[in-house]
């Protein structure tokens, strides 16, 4: 039997801290995902409408397109570890208001968009220092492993996390469902509070100006074809393929006529497809062609969606959104991957901040436009309509940049002189 350390997913765990910031994420994507579905089905019960379910998707990413450069920046200025402690913390704390609000019945679609809107401006944060300071802790050659295990986290969320809100509206309401919340949101914070970051993580950056800074990021999204690609595919995804997370609640409602319960279950039937596919990329020793999974899996995801729309069956549509999932976790894992090994060390919060602008202006725009179009017509011409047009539009992306065509390239500045190599042929500006 091999040891643990020539496993390169086992290897990643070895690390006490990573273990730590792991778990952590475990525990948040679940409540975060919880919330998600308990949120939808809070505001179309107050609302009845579709089109203001599709708010908290603005609410939740309105705060990205202003705000993700300047968060992309501090993840590169301050120490890491601070950052998302105190993130952690005040996701507590949002959460704790809602529930208190519950306890009092004095709760209101405002009250709740106001918190989400809270959320999402710390979240605009929290990703992009987060997906740095995994690459402080895995480092270079073991981060597309790192990130198939952020993936892992992430999709059992989703599996995990709407079951569980399903379950206990469904029995215990929405306070119930509250209370779990606050307290999981305890345990992540907790379990980030015990987590340490190498020193060099709280060092990376500092010596740039501020404004500068945040001009030479968006300069290297645009100059590096590899970056270009992925946030181009990325913004249309989160536009026109993702945000049918949020409307769960009216397609389980309006099309599939099932109650919360099984509402939860087909929402995290992409979560299962997600994770199985995350696991079968972390168990591969190594990766060269990382656009090949990110964009292929793209299109999968958006077949998918484009055909759950139009189904009235759930096990059709349990099916549909699982095979959507296993392509997904391509599409997720090698996202963050490519834009890390694409980008110097000192910069990479920065373009962690230009992803998250990018899903935040995709997301923002999807979910007013999708629950419009829901709201005058039907949830299945909207979801149908928008996942159909947004294959046809990453088709240009793929033909356009080398993700595909060629291996990633990774940046290396051993000098503080910006060149870029990769492992493959040729070289591209940094």
């Amino acid at each position: 039997m091999p040891p643990l350390s020539n496993i390169p997913v086992l290897a990643v765990l070895q690390d006490p801290d990573f273990r730590l910031m792991w778990a952590a994420r475990w525990v948040h994507e679940i409540s975060r995902r919880m919330e998600l579905l308990v949120l939808g089905y809070l505001i179309f019960q107050l609302t009845e409408s579709a089109f203001q379910v599709g708010l908290i998707s603005v609410c939740l990413n309105g705060p990205r397109p202003p705000l993700s450069l300047v968060a992309g920046m501090l993840a590169d200025r301050l120490d890491r570890w601070r950052i998302l402690t105190g993130i952690h913390t005040f996701y507590l704390l949002v959460a704790s208001g809602l529930l208190t609000l519950l306890i009092l019945d004095l709760i209101h679609p405002w009250f709740v968009f106001l918190a989400i809107l809270l959320q999402g401006t710390a979240k605009v944060l929290d990703d992009p220092t987060r997906r740095a300071a995994l690459f402080d802790l895995a480092g270079e050659a073991r981060i597309a492993h790192a990130m198939s295990l952020e993936t892992m986290t992430n999709n059992g969320g989703k599996i995990l996390g709407p079951l569980t809100g399903g379950l206990v509206i469904a029995f215990y309401g929405f306070t119930g469902a509250y209370i779990l919340l606050v307290a999981l949101d305890l345990i992540a914070a907790c379990l980030m509070f015990r987590m340490r970051l190498p020193k060099s993580a709280s060092v990376v950056g500092r010596d740039r100006v501020f404004w500068q800074g945040i001009k030479s990021g968006i300069g290297h999204s645009f100059s590096n074809k590899f970056v270009l690609g992925v946030l181009s595919i990325s913004l249309v995804m989160n536009g026109m393929v993702l945000p049918l997370q949020y409307f769960i609640p009216v397609l389980a409602t309006d099309v599939l006529k099932v109650g919360p319960a099984l509402g939860g279950v087909i929402g995290s039937a992409e979560g299962i497809g997600t994770l199985m596919g995350a696991i079968i990329i972390a168990t591969r020793r190594n990766y060269t062609f990382h656009g090949r999974y990110f964009v292929i899996g793209a299109m999968i995801v958006a077949v998918g969606v484009a055909s759950v729309a139009w189904s009235p069956w759930f096990l059709i549509s349990f099916l549909l959104l699982f095979s959507a999932g296993v392509g997904q976790s391509g599409f997720s894992t090698m996202q963050s991957t490519i834009l890390l090994l694409s980008s110097p060390a000192e910069m990479r919060g920065r373009i962690m901040g230009s992803q998250g602008l990018v899903n935040g202006l995709g997301h923002l725009i999807g979910g007013v436009e999708i629950g419009a179009i829901a709201q005058a017509f039907s949830i299945s011409l909207a979801i149908g309509i928008n996942a159909g047009a947004g294959l046809l539009l990453m088709l240009p992306v793929v033909l356009l940049t080398p993700l595909v065509r060629r291996p990633v390239e990774a940046y290396y500045n051993p000098a503080g002189v910006a060149t870029t190599t990769h492992v493959g042929t040729e070289r591209l500006p940094g």
